[in-house]
């Protein structure tokens, strides 16, 4: 199993306990918050067809699909939420996958009313 299996196979896992019946996981990346090795707080974003989670040990933020991360640039991509999230740049691919999925929910006719979180 190569790298890229592995780290799709770490955000399923941390996400697994987190969906709800059904929920299908799109896309996932790691972020952090933080510069400094004592403030840096690693969080798991997951893309799925009904939320974005966000995991950290703290527990779990669900925000409506409707959310978009926005084109990838620099080393690190910034994601202002709650707190500034960056995203080192080898998720950079998740991230444009994760607002393509988007994309293709909107063009389908958009969400679900069940489907809103």
């Amino acid at each position: 199993m190569g790298y890229r299996e592995r780290r799709i196979e770490l955000i399923a896992k941390r996400a697994a306990p987190q969906l709800e019946p059904g929920e299908q996981i799109q896309t996932g990346f790691i972020a952090q918050t933080g510069w400094w090795i004592f403030t840096v707080l690693v969080a798991t974003f997951v893309a799925t067809d009904r939320a974005i989670l966000i995991v950290h040990r703290d527990g779990v933020q669900r925000l409506p699909r409707d959310f978009r991360f926005g084109e990838p640039n620099g080393l690190y991509h910034r994601i202002e939420l709650d707190r500034t999230y960056k995203v080192h740049r080898q998720y950079h691919p998740e991230i444009t996958a994760a607002d393509e999925a988007f994309r293709e929910m909107q063009a389908r006719g958009g969400l679900q009313d069940s489907e809103q979180h």
